[in-house]
């Protein structure tokens, strides 16, 4: 039954890809994608891998991985969406064991794999092959968390723990301070654990030093950070996903959707035994973290940037447990109907906005290398029609 149900919640959270096929084969390269593509075509594969990224941070480990796809797929981003999916859909079965060992029951886990596979707020990130690297950092992370409860059981490999850790750095700029997330987890459980804590620590330590020396611009005043990664932390994941007359970011939104967020997870808590409470509380710790982080890197961007759907993943993550053990606590008839409107709240959208994503993240981009000047530009990346000609020639991409 338990196989049964985990299958069944990760399948459905693939029906975006399979329903809207059509739609996700009429998309191509974009932005960021462009800009590795010229980096790789340009630079000595060693020395591409180490350079910072449009001065913001350094990742070798995704642009290795990232090329590597292209070059394997033939240049098809088709072939990079299904890849991008398949992590997905991975992240989702691994986060639905994590939160089996952590006591969640089967319906808990299911509603919360729903809540983070299902979104069309997921828009971007599911649809855009840079943001790969998010998706690898968060599975990279679950792996490692999984990693550290065998270390604390006593049969756990340190090596291995550590080289994850590392590794959502190495795919990310966001993972840099994953490994604090984790070294918060052993804080919460009361494990006197300082080595692994300095393990766990250690390499976010050292990424966030070669992150900040790799930034090429100065930070947000502190003013501004904090209320970027405010509106981050208050409005997110349920600012987009639930919509009123009215409705606009300011006060008035980041007063109610704050406080439906944490009466989520207050509900939650009051439900939970200490073993399910350090979860909630881990992942708390994670998305508060994650939302300080974006505000000393996005600030610039303006607060109006804060509901992006590429900062959607992270938010369903650290929300879809404590919305899964508030639901599953209910009767099961209401609990069944409340499930049946979420995935109608959270999945039916992809109808209207993944066919306006395919024109401006496809059809546009293809008609303006076809056709435009060679000089001219083609999407928000630096590149012009004729340099992105010479690398659709030079790796076949379609």
């Amino acid at each position: 039954m338990r196989n049964k149900l985990v299958t069944l919640s990760a399948l459905v959270s693939l029906l975006p890809l399979l329903v809207w096929w059509r739609e996700f084969s009429r998309l191509f390269f974009f932005h960021d994608d462009w800009e590795l593509l010229h980096g790789a075509a340009e630079n000595p594969l060693i020395s591409w891998l180490f350079q910072p990224f449009l001065d913001e941070g350094v990742f070798p480990l995704f642009k290795l991985l990232w090329i590597s796809a292209v070059r394997i797929s033939g240049g098809s981003y088709l072939a990079m969406m299904v890849l991008l999916w398949l992590t997905h859909f991975i992240v989702l079965l691994v986060l639905d064991r994590l939160l089996l060992r952590f006591g969640c029951s089967q319906p808990a886990a299911a509603v919360a794999v729903i809540t983070l596979g299902l979104p069309w707020s997921n828009l971007e990130t599911l649809s855009w092959s840079m943001q790969w690297n998010a998706v690898l950092a968060i599975l990279f992370w679950l792996i490692a968390w999984h990693l550290l409860l065998n270390l604390l059981e006593g049969n756990g490999s340190l090596v291995l723990y550590v080289a994850c850790v590392l590794a959502c750095g190495l795919v990310s700029t966001r993972g840099v301070f994953y490994g604090a997330v984790l070294a918060a987890f052993i804080v919460i459980t009361n494990r006197r654990k300082l080595a692994l804590m300095v393990w766990s620590v250690a390499p976010s330590i050292l990424l966030t030093a070669v992150t900040l020396l790799a930034k090429g611009h100065a930070p947000a005043p502190l003013s501004e950070s904090l209320s970027f990664a405010v509106h981050n932390l208050f409005l997110n994941p349920l600012y987009t996903l639930i919509s009123y007359p009215g409705r606009h970011i300011g006060m008035m939104a980041l007063l109610l959707f704050g406080a439906m967020k944490a009466a989520l997870f207050l509900g939650a808590m009051a439900r939970s035994n200490l073993q399910t409470r350090s979860l909630l509380l881990t992942l708390l710790a994670f998305d508060i973290l994650n939302s300080l982080a974006l505000g000393y890197g996005r600030a610039y961007t303006g607060n109006l940037a804060t509901i992006a759907s590429r900062y959607q993943y992270t938010s369903l993550l650290c929300l879809g447990p404590a919305l899964g053990i508030l639901v599953a606590s209910f009767r099961k008839e209401i609990a069944l109907i409340l499930v049946l409107a979420w995935i109608g709240v959270i999945g039916y959208p992809w109808k209207t906005h993944i066919g306006r994503w395919a024109i401006w993240r496809g059809d546009d981009i293809r008609s303006a290398i076809q056709t435009g000047a060679p000089a001219s530009h083609f999407d928000p990346s630096m590149l012009t029609v004729e340099q992105a000609r010479k690398l659709i020639q030079q790796y076949g991409l379609h």
